[in-house]
């Protein structure tokens, strides 16, 4: 219900060109009496103020009763009893989940973020990052496991089940263990057919029932309608950072960069998610099959730069030596052309020998290299087709005898 007030400044009477004793006149007291009007609208419990100024100020005064001050009082005095900073009770510093190159990383009670282009080696991140916390040597490359009794669940919103399985099983091949249900230490939770309030009830649900340290999103934005709508998104992330500090936990989403943004995770709730975020781990894909694993932001020390690589469907750690790797590249490039290359020469050999056995009779060398170079699927040049020859007597595939007349090498 509207109610006003109207407060007039009390102004003596004066007549027309007066000047009172702080040098005001009558003309000048009158204009100050209509701006000096302040009218209170109150509408449940708050009033807006339009002060001496004539603009409308931001100034909210709730009308509470004493009994409600004092109730409120009583709430924030328990609320900054339990949640206050006490400077004479030290607190403890966060648990972490790994160390890279001795430098902490991933801590629990936070929330951080693994964000790259697609294709990069998110997914591979985290299964790397699961495999050193479930198997028995806790190292893998230059990481190393911190954290006691790890409790990993993975929730997934983008696989379909046969891919979650594999991912599941690839992270214990690589922590060396069988493929054995091990739900207490690892839980694969696949959330694509739910809905978006369904996969957060899920996870919620999970959270509550079996408390474990370490909480993978992949997808975070698969959780809400519209990742850039702003009031949608911060509400998600502060629920996300919520779960985090409740469970103490380390909750570790996964999200795309912007297409139109490259290295920035997409939408209102990517950009909320880096600030409110402990780190931001980015994943970039290199040269010569190469994945670098990086840190984007950090409210600590900065995780070293690590690497890893694909060797026939295994996962193993990398550098980035470029010079390296580029001499590396040569090499297998120039082992390939070896062994083509030896491959036609056999083949070709045969071919040759093919040719003496159907002409049943010594040939000469300038009709056998003739012979070479008319034959589909020999075809060769002059030069070559000497070279073949050449190395085929040397080899003691074929014989030449004083008049220059080759025949097969008997067996």
């Amino acid at each position: 219900m509207l109610k006003q007030e109207k407060e007039s400044v009390n102004v003596q009477p004066q007549t027309a060109g007066q000047v009172n004793n702080q040098g005001q006149t009558t003309e000048q007291l009158s204009a100050m009496t209509v701006v000096d009007e302040i009218v209170r609208e109150e509408t449940q419990g708050t009033t807006t103020l339009i002060g001496a100024s004539g603009y409308e100020e931001l100034t909210v005064v709730p009308n509470y009763s004493d009994n409600e001050r004092e109730g409120i009082k009583l709430r924030l005095n328990a609320y900054l009893k339990a949640e206050g900073i006490d400077v004479e009770n030290p607190i403890d510093p966060p648990k972490f989940l790994v160390k890279v190159k001795d430098v902490p990383a991933l801590p629990l009670g936070d929330l951080s973020l693994i964000t790259g282009e697609k294709k990069t080696g998110k997914s591979t991140t985290y299964q790397v990052l699961s495999s050193v916390l479930l198997g028995e040597e806790g190292t893998w490359g230059p990481i190393v496991r911190v954290l006691d009794n790890p409790s990993i669940v993975i929730f997934d919103s983008e696989q379909a089940r046969y891919h979650a399985q594999q991912a599941n099983m690839r992270i214990l091949e690589m922590a060396g263990l069988p493929a054995k249900n091990i739900y207490d230490k690892l839980r694969y939770v696949p959330l694509r057919k739910l809905s978006y309030d369904g996969r957060m009830q899920v996870i919620a649900d999970y959270l509550e029932t079996y408390h474990p340290n370490v909480v993978i999103i992949g997808g975070i934005i698969d959780l809400i309608t519209d990742f850039n709508s702003i009031e949608e998104s911060k509400p998600f992330i502060d629920k996300l950072m919520a779960w985090a500090t409740h469970y103490n936990c380390c909750l570790i989403g996964l999200i795309h960069t912007s297409k139109s943004m490259p290295g920035e995770p997409r939408g209102h709730a990517g950009a909320f998610g880096v600030e409110k975020a402990y780190m931001t781990i980015e994943t970039k894909k290199g040269s010569w099959g190469i994945f670098s694993v990086g840190t984007q932001s950090c409210r600590g020390e900065d995780m070293p730069e690590w690497h890893f690589k694909h060797e026939d469907d295994i996962i193993v750690p990398a550098d980035d030596d470029a010079e390296a790797h580029r001499k590396e590249s040569n090499n297998k490039k120039s082992d390939a052309l070896k062994e083509k290359a030896e491959k036609n020469y056999q083949l070709n050999a045969d071919k040759v020998c093919g040719l003496l056995k159907e002409k049943d009779c010594p040939m000469k060398k300038a009709d056998l290299v003739k012979l070479i170079e008319t034959t589909e699927g020999l075809g060769q040049k002059s030069s070559a087709a000497y070279t073949l020859l050449k190395r085929m007597e040397k080899e003691g595939k074929i014989t030449s005898d004083a008049q220059g007349c080759i025949t097969i090498a008997s067996e």
